[in-house]
């Protein structure tokens, strides 16, 4: 059908009118169709535009009372809705408080129930440290590392050191190093260190070539010679392995008949023979030279058998001489072994293994003795044992022995 010119004319109004009212560049401004659309930026708009704008806005005039009433009832009822939306979510957020508070208590108490074994078992622990001071350490305290430096500050404070008895109310911990290279894998080397800064003190190792068990003690890793000024002592062994004898550096009374340069005895060792026994752990008795109060132990410079250290002590004069003994072993039925408390000092078992008490008190340990690995052995020691007499004593555990293993 064809449309006359004002009717094609009216309809292009009616669309622009519509397209404009539609479109809007400018999303952050909201506002009424056709209302101040005139003037964007302060520029004019087109005369068309104008029109339509003035069309509109008769609209919008011309609308009748009931629409606005509408519209206020409509702004009411958004109201009402907005206030029960307002409602809903403020209950729904307590409701979500509530939940987090229920979540929270209980959180709080299963983190309670877990602590609380651990808040049980903190008194037995302490209750434990408590009975093991009441009882009495096994120990005296670690020297400090300062005296340690002090008395290994020079070569001549370092020999005094390793050749006089401990002071009281200390206990020096050092630890000794099996070597097995080279021609060493026949007679090793082992070589002494202190625990803390691994300052080295002495090495010992078994001559070659002889009869019975020999071990030349140095205070140099590499020199082993009674003809050098490193050598400090011997440790001389039986056939059998049972008696160990510690000596220093002097000579023997065969060879001098100078009182001062006559070797001294620095203690025996002994063990007990299984050849006629069933096997079981190493018995050891080990004698040393009583330390006076001064801290001087008691010289044995014996020139012939009749004198000495093992011929005072077997015909009873003991007054001048310690006692020590190993102490025995438990057997533990859950284990299958015979066991020792080493205070966290020993961590594999070895028949090499045992601790030094007295009769007089077997709950105090003098020295003990064990393995860490296989090349390395922890040893700690106090009063009345010198670092050369805890070094011999450990030598003849190592050795091999005949009627004991």
């Amino acid at each position: 059908m064809i449309k006359n010119a004002k009717d094609v004319e009216r309809q292009e109004e009616q669309e622009s009118i519509i397209a404009f009212d539609d479109y809007d560049d400018d999303t952050n401004n909201q506002f009424e169709p056709g209302l101040n659309k005139v003037e964007k930026d302060g520029q004019q708009l087109p005369q068309l535009q104008r029109v339509q704008a003035n069309l509109v806005q008769q609209q919008i005039q011309e609308q009748p009372k009931e629409q606005s009433d509408n519209s206020s009832v409509d702004e009411e009822q958004q109201q009402n809705q907005s206030m029960v939306d307002f409602d809903q979510s403020l209950n729904q957020s307590v409701i979500q408080e509530q939940q987090v508070q229920q979540i929270e208590q209980v959180a709080e108490h299963l983190e309670q129930r877990e602590q609380q074994p651990i808040q049980e078992e903190q008194p037995r622990m302490e209750q434990r440290q408590s009975n093991i001071q009441n009882r009495g350490s096994p120990f005296p305290p670690k020297f400090p590392l300062q005296s340690i430096k002090n008395w290994l500050s020079s070569d001549e404070s370092r020999l005094k050191f390793l050749t006089t008895p401990l002071p009281a109310n200390g206990t020096f911990q050092c630890y000794i190093r099996r070597s097995k290279q080279g021609l060493a894998r026949l007679y090793p080397v082992y070589h002494m260190y202190t625990t803390d800064e691994n300052y080295y003190l002495c090495s010992a190792k078994k001559v070659v070539m002889n009869t019975t068990s020999n071990y030349l003690i140095s205070s140099k890793p590499d020199e082993f010679s009674k003809r050098k000024p490193s050598f400090l002592g011997r440790v001389v062994s039986n056939f059998l392995g049972t008696e160990f004898i510690l000596y220093d550096n002097g000579l023997n009374p065969k060879k001098t008949r100078d009182l001062e340069a006559m070797r001294c005895q620095l203690g025996i060792v002994y063990y007990e023979s299984h050849i006629m026994a069933n096997k079981g752990p190493r018995k050891m008795k080990v004698l040393l030279p009583k330390v006076s109060e001064i801290g001087i132990a008691k010289p044995f410079q014996p020139r012939h058998n009749k004198e000495g250290i093992q011929f005072d002590y077997q015909q009873g004069n003991k007054q001048y001489i310690t006692e020590f003994s190993n102490k025995p072993p438990k057997w533990d039925s859950r284990m299958k072994a015979h066991v020792l408390n080493f205070y966290g000092r020993v961590d594999q078992p070895s028949v090499k293994n045992f601790q030094l008490i007295t009769n007089e008190d077997p709950n105090f340990i003098h020295l003990q003795f064990g393995r860490v690995d296989n090349l390395s052995f922890n040893l700690d020691f106090c009063h009345g044992i010198s670092p050369l007499q805890a070094l011999e004593i450990c030598v003849s555990s190592f050795d091999f022995k005949f009627a004991c293993e």
